[in-house]
């Protein structure tokens, strides 16, 4: 019954990496395979198992989190489309959602700037804005402009609604990193974290959602290569 409760305890051990017990199972276990077996230095033995074992589990710590912010460790609360849109955002989406559960929130808002650099860059694209690594301010600029202007000298015509509705955004996000997080001598809260996650969520979501693709379709395609 005991060594039967060793091996079960061997696999737990190896889980959580208590090495120190495991190293002393070896030790009872080569003294059962030895030729003469010692009881008293076997029953020692076993109990220094249980030693080591209460030592290693007390210099554990575990964290609890609760109910609402678990469900971000399960899920990044992104819209699936975010992900299958802008796949290379997932491990900061990821990120983020898990230094929100664990209440880290100045971590959470790096990664959700992350996270918003890609949204920003497919606008910027579509905008012809060639920086590499474009803020909301020449982009917020831009739309504004091309709204502002007449429709005959507007040259993203068949755009005016996604422009608008992504500069409503942006606007949002602005406003969140700026008065919320972007200052040092503020102290980044989980209010400050859960805001700017909000404004990121619907920011990303409906770039994914609605961005025109920039691959041109069959018949432009077809156009362009015959030169018409």
């Amino acid at each position: 019954m005991v060594f039967s409760s060793l091996k079960d305890i061997r696999i737990e051990c190896r889980i959580l990496g208590l090495d120190a017990t495991l190293a002393q199972i070896d030790r009872v276990e080569n003294i059962v395979g030895s030729d003469s077996i010692n009881v008293d230095i076997l029953a020692n033995a076993i109990m220094e198992v249980n030693s080591r074992m209460t030592d290693e589990l007390d210099a554990r710590h575990l964290y609890g989190v609760d109910s609402v912010r678990a469900a971000y460790i399960s899920s990044n609360q992104f819209s699936r489309m975010v992900g299958e849109r802008f796949p290379d955002a997932i491990a900061d989406m990821d990120e983020a959602a898990r230094c929100y559960a664990f209440e880290r929130p100045t971590a959470c808002i790096y990664h959700l700037m992350r996270v918003t650099e890609y949204g920003i860059k497919g606008v910027a694209d579509l905008l012809g804005i060639a920086d590499h690594n474009p803020s909301w301010e020449p982009i917020i600029r831009k739309i504004d402009a091309e709204l502002k202007a007449d429709y005959e000298n507007r040259h993203f015509k068949g755009n005016q609604d996604f422009l608008a509705n992504a500069s409503t955004h942006l606007h949002a996000v602005k406003v969140a990193w700026r008065n919320k997080a972007m200052h040092v001598e503020k102290i980044n809260t989980m209010e400050h974290a859960k805001e700017i996650y909000d404004a990121t969520c619907g920011f990303m979501r409906y770039v994914a959602e609605n961005l025109p693709s920039q691959k041109p379709g069959i018949i432009q395609s077809i156009r362009g290569a015959l030169g018409v």
